[in-house]
């Protein structure tokens, strides 16, 4: 038995510490320069950012785990926002969908 996972908006589900926040920062020039320049910065790990990836996969990681230790029988792989449970027929593998989520 397999079951494949792909988490939704991943990047985004990803909180930064608020004293890092700023280092996500971007500016936003207005229309014709008629004001001063917005700036924004991120509260969630944005796409598109160098470290962004390496970031997902290292918090994906965390989160497994857990279910990685209670569960040595099952195969678990991940990359970035998809992961892939494989085990024998029989398995537990099912009752694990709940933990999963």
């Amino acid at each position: 038995d397999i079951i494949i996972i792909d988490l939704k908006d991943c990047f985004f589900t990803i909180p930064l510490h608020p004293d890092d926040a700023p280092k996500f920062a971007f500016s936003v020039l207005s229309l014709n320069r008629q004001a001063p320049m917005q700036r924004y910065h991120w509260v969630v790990l944005p796409q598109g950012t160098k470290n962004s990836p390496t970031l997902c996969q290292t918090y994906v990681d965390y989160a497994l785990q857990r279910v990685r230790r209670d569960n040595p029988e099952l195969i678990i792989y991940h990359y970035m926002d998809d992961i892939l449970v494989a085990g024998q027929v029989g398995s537990k593998l099912h009752a694990l969908i709940p933990d999963l989520e």
